[in-house]
């Protein structure tokens, strides 16, 4: 297989992975935000440990809520493009050849310049969004441990919480792992475009244009 196709759909690959698991995270969070709203209405958050934790509990609830509808909307809106091209690239190849690479490269290019902005907002809200499910999880199952005067006890329900507990921090790493690669895509589609702009810049010098 050819290098740079065999590069490309690796990138376009582990990109739409990484998107998935993005999605994944925003639903979750989404889940949780009004699962905890809908529990707060009923009154099954009475039993917290006092009412200011309720009302920590219930901004956090809020911002869980309104990140995850933002990472999903963001979320799907890159997407789109990339899958597009990831399914010209899976129709194509192998037989592609390398004048259609570089039309395929040069859409993904200008697809990226539109998108840049949101790709940004995503890697910064993603962390944040998994970050709220974590603190949410922690500030709800304070009752998962309970000291008594023989020490330290923990009952079948505790036990269910504090696996809850290791799911959000877990659902925390894959937040920070997807807004991780998605900061090397940036990186790697910035550098190519400095480069375009560096050779397009070179070649107008050459012809005495960049006076014009």
């Amino acid at each position: 297989m050819k290098p740079a196709l065999s590069q490309f759909q690796k990138e376009i690959r582990h990109f739409s992975l990484v998107a998935s698991m993005n999605l994944i995270i925003g639903v979750i969070a989404i889940a949780a935000g009004i699962l905890y709203i809908i529990a707060a209405i009923l009154g099954l958050t009475a039993s917290l440990v006092n009412p200011e934790l309720r009302v920590i509990a219930g901004a956090i609830a809020l911002i869980s809520l309104g990140l995850g509808v933002s990472v999903l909307h963001v979320t799907l809106r890159i997407s789109r493009g990339v899958r597009t091209i990831r399914k010209k690239l899976e129709r194509e190849a192998p037989a592609v050849t390398d004048d259609r690479i570089t039309c395929l490269i040069v859409q993904m290019i200008a697809y990226y310049r539109d998108t840049r902005q949101m790709l940004g907002t995503i890697i910064l809200i993603g962390p944040l969004c998994g970050l709220c499910v974590f603190v949410l999880g922690i500030v709800t199952g304070f009752e998962a441990m309970s000291l008594t005067s023989t020490g330290f006890s923990l009952t079948l329900n505790n036990r269910v919480t504090i696996l809850a507990q290791v799911f959000t921090l877990a659902i925390v790493v894959s937040s920070l792992l997807s807004s991780h690669y998605f900061t090397k895509f940036a990186m790697a589609w910035n550098h190519r475009i400095a480069e375009i702009e560096a050779s397009e810049c070179a070649l107008k010098e050459k012809l005495g244009l960049d006076d014009q």
